[in-house]
Formats: structure tokens, sequence, C-alpha cells
């Protein structure tokens, strides 16, 4: 019994549960990408956005100020469901395939994607999905990403294995350590011409540490939510509705439409 209220508390860390009994509620079924379209003519002049939600959220809870922001620039926004309680790896090749379906649709050589959290963490894998062939990700936007693996205080991860409920594998893979996350991290971090903005927050409580959400390699920019603005405490949750968030997101796609990043007190740190 402890090592399954272990399991359930790392789950809670890493956002895999949000409330009583959802640990064993069943998979969300990945959008089939045969039912996508193609953006319509009044969003042609931007490439298409592709948003990856978190853990057991959707692309509202997650993304939805971002997406909200996009469509008032006029950009054509895909926002798809997935099992991200399910294997990254398996997470990373869907997408993967989703954006070369969505660049087929709409006959453009590049899209542009956005991730929060594990989204962020897919984002960037499924950049690297396309070694031998052309990749269609012109640039990936990664908020609070655990690139290197979360690290919980105070949890021994040593039985999470044993312990974790049939069909959520993401918890192993997102644990610092985790041999997916060797596996991934063992060769390039980045894939050649994508430009990757890695956002994080010093006040991020889940993501631990938060510089797991940072990448040190070419063609990447770093950025803590907090520097150029201390008083922004958001934290991981908070981010998704953050205005500076949602602002650098906004200059990192495009930063001569979207020059100024704002600056807004937020105590909310959870």
């Amino acid at each position: 019994m402890r090592t399954l209220a272990a399991a359930t508390a790392a789950l809670a860390i890493v956002g895999a549960v949000s409330g009583p009994g959802s640990a064993t509620a069943a998979p969300t079924p990945p959008t089939p990408l045969d039912t996508l379209t193609a953006c319509s003519a009044q969003t042609r002049a931007d490439p298409p956005v592709l948003l990856i939600h978190g853990t057991n959220a959707t692309v509202e809870a997650s993304l939805g100020p971002v997406r909200q922001a996009l469509l008032d620039d006029g950009r054509c926004v895909y926002g798809l469901d997935y099992d991200s309680r399910g294997s990254v790896a398996a997470s990373a090749a869907y997408f993967a395939a989703s954006a070369e379906r969505i660049a087929e649709l709409n006959a453009v050589d590049a899209i542009d994607v956005v991730g929060k959290s594990q989204g962020a963490l897919i984002a960037r894998a499924a950049s690297l999905e396309f070694t031998g062939r052309a990749n269609p990700m012109r640039s990936v936007v990664a908020i609070s990403g655990p690139h290197y693996g979360v690290e919980p205080a105070g949890i021994n991860l040593a039985p999470l294995a044993a312990a974790v409920p049939p069909g959520t594998s993401a918890l192993l893979d997102l644990m610092a350590g985790s041999p997916y996350l060797a596996k991934l991290n063992s060769g390039p971090m980045v894939a050649p011409g994508v430009r990757y903005t890695m956002i994080g927050s010093r006040d991020d409580q889940i993501v631990t540490p938060y510089t797991s959400a940072f990448i040190d390699a070419p063609g990447v920019t770093n950025i803590v939510l907090q520097d150029g603005c201390p008083q922004d405490h958001a934290g991981h949750l908070a981010e998704s509705t953050d205005p500076r968030t949602v602002d650098l997101v906004l200059h990192a796609l495009d930063p001569d439409r979207h020059p100024t990043v704002r600056c807004t007190p937020n105590e909310d740190r959870k």
C-alpha cells in the first residue's frame, strides 16, 4: 500500500492526476489524423501552430490564453487530444506524424509547435523524429518542460514501476533518470534547423528543479520568467494563464509582430 501511495503522490506531482479516482480513469484517445482539415484561406499568411497540452489536461487548460492570442493574430491553430498518461515515446511519434499531416494538408514546408509541461517535452522529442527526412517543424516553444526529468522531493522512486497503474507509463518516463529520458538525451538534444525557445519559472513547484526546463544547445533560447520581471512568481500551473508567459510565446513565434513582453506581478505560485 505504501508503494501505491508513493505512486499516487508522484502522479500528483507531475500532474497526472487531478482528483480522486482519476488515476484509473480511461485514457483519452488521440485525435484521428484523418479528421484534421486544412486551415481557412484567411489564416494562410503565417505557418500553422500545433499546441500540445500537459499531463491529464486539455489544450484549453494548458494553453487556452496562448491559443486565443494566436487566433487573435489570425493564425491557424491545431489543438489535438492524446493519451498523456501513456508512453511519451508513443506521444512523440504521434505528434511528429501530426506535424507532417498538418504541413501536408496546408501545402506548407513548416509549422510552429508550442507545448506545456509534458507537452513541451513531447514537442522537443517529436522534433527529433525526423532523422533522414524533411522536418516540418520551424520552431518549438516549450513551457516548463521536464527535459531532464522531475525530481520530486521525499519520494522513493524505486518501487514505482511495480505500483503504477497500467497505462500510466508517462509517470515513469517523466522521472529524472528514467530509461526513456536517458535514451532521448543520449544523442543530440535538438534537431538541426529548428528554432527552440525554452521558458521556465524559478517558482515552478512541479517540474523540479526548474532548470530541467532548459537546454544548453545551439539554436536554443532559454528564458527564465523572472529575468527582467522579478515580481512575476507564476508557478507551473499558473504559467498557463500568466500574461508574461503568453507574451513570451508570441514574441518567440513572431518578434516583429510582438516586440513587447509585459511584466505583470503574479503571486500565483501553484
